[in-house]
């Protein structure tokens, strides 16, 4: 064991040989432990490393070190556009503009907290030859990088940008274009987007709207003047963001205001609220969105569909907590979430059962997205539906469902739900509390709780039965104003009464 202290104001005491197959999943784009260099040949403390590595790290070093992927230094984009400079295709920039390994290893601050030291941009190229001919882009990215590094904890941060971090064609116009070694790293890059964007501890910047003088209008015949989400490759990188990662990982700089001067809490403020954060789509899904999308190259496609279902795969796969917390979701993005959680029946979908927390509150969730209803709103079939999401996550212990709209009917199908056997055999905490009915009339807030007594005696009978969630022994719940108390029912928990 190494003891580990950053003096970041963090310390952790990590083991190297664990943290190297803490991230290892079938869906990896490589293989992780044996190929890993060591904290020796990195000139990297071992508890550092260790760090890196226990949260991911160990994912991104084969394309950094074959030299398929460059991170720039985000120091080096803020001095860049402060000096009004554009940016250059990556073979003509200058080694100071990147950040080594090593360097990223040593910039570890607290990566509950901050992630890895990993931002990677996802942005519209302006033109078919350049992604920011004016630098216009360039000093949005760098004020929003700036505000990032204005934490104290925050020493360097790399930067993932396609056109610096890829090799590119030089001049293609002039018939200037990669070598045989740059395409295969090239390549070797590409397979890696997927790892990149979908990472739960890289942060992802999303550029959703235009640089003000940018005129579509402007653009030669064939350019892709589609805006971010019309356009597949910013669409697929919106939607591996979406499947893990906390909603503070993944922030929309088209929200930045222009006038503003932001630190890191408020540019993550500013960068979050209502972000149309989606939940996960299944693969089929995302293909079929896929369709409508505009992409320059008609192969883009089943690549991106390819990198999508590893991502899902190996994301999904190995979560253990999904956090999706004030997120404004309502009944069709948690009946999605419960499809996506059913879909664990699925061959390549057996490691859904790591699934072991789910927040879903401070949302707007009521009784058909609690039930996951389906379009023809058949009891059966939503407590089919609910009943499966909840069997293929069978080491579920902790549902956090607080502030949303759940009420009676809600609670009737996840009491028949629990009262199946085999259902949550793992679950322990059920939190139900300060779910409130619809507001009255629009604009109005609403201070009717939403779950009624009887739907509270309902919950209560299904809990005596033997095989009905043995493990839990915290549920918390309010109803409406009453005397009688509900009582019988066999484990320890809370019922919170007003």
């Amino acid at each position: 064991m190494a003891a580990h202290s950053s003096g970041d104001g963090f310390a952790e005491e990590v083991n190297l040989t664990a943290a190297l197959t803490t991230f290892t999943s079938p869906a990896s784009a490589w293989t992780i432990g044996a190929h890993l260099a060591s904290a020796v040949s990195l000139g990297v403390p071992e508890g550092r490393l260790a760090l890196w590595r226990k949260h991911g790290g160990g994912e991104l070093e084969p394309a950094l070190t074959s030299g398929a992927v460059a991170l720039l230094d985000a120091q080096w984009i803020i001095s860049h556009a402060e000096a009004s400079g554009v940016l250059t295709h990556r073979q003509s920039l200058p080694r100071e503009a990147f950040l080594s390994l090593a360097d990223l290893i040593f910039a570890m601050a607290d990566p509950a907290v901050f992630g890895l030291p990993v931002a990677v941009l996802s942005c519209p190229w302006l033109t078919t030859s350049h992604p920011d001919p004016r630098g216009a882009n360039l000093s949005r990215v760098a004020k929003a990088l700036k505000a990032l590094l204005g934490s104290s904890y925050i020493s360097r941060l790399g930067v993932f940008w396609d056109f610096g971090s890829l090799h590119q064609h030089p001049d293609p116009a002039n018939g200037v274009m990669r070598t045989e070694e740059q395409n295969a790293l090239f390549k070797q890059g590409l397979d890696c987007l997927g790892t990149l964007y979908s990472h739960p501890f890289t942060t992802v910047l999303r550029l959703t709207s235009f640089p003000d003088g940018h005129k579509t209008e402007e653009q030669p015949e064939g350019a892709n003047v589609a805006e971010y989400f019309d356009r597949g490759w910013c669409y697929a990188e919106s939607s591996w963001a979406s499947l893990t990662k906390r909603a503070s990982f993944s922030l929309d700089l088209g929200r930045m205001r222009p006038d503003c001067e932001y630190d890191r809490p408020g540019l993550i403020f500013e960068c979050t609220r209502g972000n149309g954060w989606r939940p996960p789509l299944l693969p089929p899904q995302f293909a079929a969105e896929l369709e409508a999308k505009r992409v320059t190259e008609g192969e883009d496609r089943p690549v991106l569909q390819r990198l999508y279902e590893g991502a899902f795969h190996s994301q999904l796969g190995r979560a253990t907590r999904l956090d999706c917390a004030s997120l404004g979701w309502g009944d069709a993005e948690a009946s999605q979430l419960a499809a996506v959680l059913a879909s664990g029946a699925a061959p390549r979908l057996e490691q859904l059962d790591l699934l072991e927390q789910l927040d879903l509150s401070g949302n707007q969730v009521g009784d058909a997205g609690l039930a996951a209803l389906d379009a023809d709103g058949s009891d059966q079939l939503q407590l089919a539906e609910l009943s499966a999401a909840l069997n293929a996550v069978p080491r579920l212990e902790r549902v956090d469902l607080r502030a949303n709209r759940i009420g009676d009917g809600g609670i009737k199908a996840l009491s028949v739900a629990l009262a199946t056997d085999g259902t949550a055999p793992r679950l322990e905490t059920l939190n139900l509390s300060s779910n409130m009915a619809p507001a009255p009339s629009l604009g109005e807030a609403s201070h009717a709780l939403a779950v009624s007594d009887e739907g509270l005696k309902v919950l209560a009978v299904a809990l005596k039965k033997k095989q009905a969630a043995p493990s839990l022994k915290n549920l918390t719940v309010e109803s409406k104003p009453s005397t009688e108390r509900v009582a019988g029912c066999k484990r320890t928990w809370v019922v919170a009464r007003h």
